[in-house]
């Protein structure tokens, strides 16, 4: 860990929270097209069109590693990988590697047998969470160590989940507002989210919301996003097994168990969810153009972490 992270994690109370679940089990069908433009290494290519987008290099690393080193700065010992049956890169990779790249934490695994969305990827995690609290987050996605301290800090034994101001966000992230859910707070809690509205200006936040060690700020007329970055308690589990399939969105595709409906099923039965400030980038590694945008923001902005890496592959040698 960098000075700078050292000194911002002393900041911090003691971790309250040491697991992850990381949901990887996707296709990466939208990734498909054009592929082959964005990625000339065979190999790479090949695990990344099987659906492993993951394993896509940036800076001779694989976009997870980067992912995986922010949970382990931000006190996160235990980190579940959500993979499909099929899967074998990252795997093999943790599995050769992964204590000496990682000691920090105990990597495992938990498969999902059928793409069956993401409620049931957190579901079958089960065992690894054991009834703990625990953060869940997307594979695809990076998001910073200071995003996921602020969960893994968050007062026992609320659940929470970090609301990114889109201002923070890169300016092809922003072209995507429209495809987002945008999230409704009431002092300080989540109220509702709101999937992919048409006008997401009319859901601009008025309210005072959780930010470092976890002291309040006031955010005025700002559009809020979830990436999908939650610390929850295993309560979730239960919102998971009970909730019903969402209605199909392609008319040759069914409807999956979703995150966001377990997550409104969670808030009936009474659980609160505090809301977390964050106005930063969030690296989107969806479809092939994001690529070449993804390696260009990691160069400019993610030169510690790159270094840090760098250092930890040499103990392979």
């Amino acid at each position: 860990m960098t000075c700078t992270l050292l000194a911002e994690a002393a900041f911090w109370r003691k971790s309250l929270v040491d697991k992850a679940v990381i949901l990887a089990a996707g296709s990466a069908s939208r990734m498909q097209e054009n592929l082959d433009r964005y990625i000339s290494n065979e190999e790479e290519l090949a695990f990344v069109q099987k659906g492993e987008k993951m394993a896509a290099r940036f800076a001779q690393f694989p976009f997870l590693d980067y992912q995986m080193l922010n949970l382990i700065q931000a006190g996160i010992k235990k980190i579940n990988l959500v993979l499909r049956h099929d899967d074998s890169y990252f795997i093999n990779h943790y599995d050769s590697k992964g204590t000496l790249l990682f000691p920090e934490a105990l990597i495992s695994y938990s498969f999902q047998e059928i793409p069956d969305g993401t409620a049931h990827a957190v579901l079958v995690a089960e065992k690894f969470v054991d009834g703990d609290k625990f953060i869940i987050l997307n594979g695809d996605n990076n998001y910073s160590t200071h995003s996921i301290l602020m969960l893994v800090c968050s007062p026992a034994p609320q659940s929470s989940m970090v609301a990114y101001d889109i201002r923070g966000f890169n300016k092809w992230t922003r072209e995507k507002l429209k495809d987002f859910a945008v999230v409704k707070t009431r002092e300080g809690k989540l109220e509702k989210i709101v999937e992919k509205p048409q006008n997401p200006h009319d859901f601009k936040t008025n309210d005072m919301l959780y930010t470092v060690d976890n002291q309040r700020i006031d955010i005025r007329n700002r559009i809020l996003v979830s990436m999908n970055l939650w610390c929850l308690g295993a309560e979730i589990l239960y919102a998971c097994k009970t909730v019903k399939r969402h209605e199909s969105r392609k008319e040759e595709k069914p409807g999956e168990y979703e995150l966001p409906d377990a997550i409104e099923l969670f808030m009936n039965k009474g659980n609160e969810i505090l809301v977390y400030h964050a106005c930063e980038d969030v690296l989107d590694l969806t479809r092939a153009e994001d690529i070449e945008i993804v390696a260009g923001r990691i160069r400019k902005n993610l030169m510690e972490k790159i270094k840090e890496l760098e250092c930890r592959y040499k103990r392979l040698l």
